[in-house]
């Protein structure tokens, strides 16, 4: 979905859950911003920024659709 306002792509996904012998431990969306600054760089001038909540914006579409493939 790209955001009308200021041209950017916006993925919203849920916290991903780690399995720890059978117990679920939330993570937040630390793995998804942790992966997002390997892939794309540490800040929002390098094309991507976390919003809150699961929202997250990227410049460029293909970075976009990248993060979806990993995320979704």
């Amino acid at each position: 979905m790209k955001n009308e306002f200021n041209g950017w792509y916006v993925a919203s996904v849920e916290a991903p859950v780690v399995d720890r012998i059978g117990k679920h431990v939330y993570q937040g969306w630390r793995p998804c911003i942790e992966w997002c600054k390997t892939q794309f760089g540490d800040r929002a001038l390098d094309g991507w920024r976390f919003v809150g909540e699961g929202v997250f914006e990227f410049r460029d579409e293909q970075d976009y659709a990248m993060f979806l493939l990993r995320w979704l």
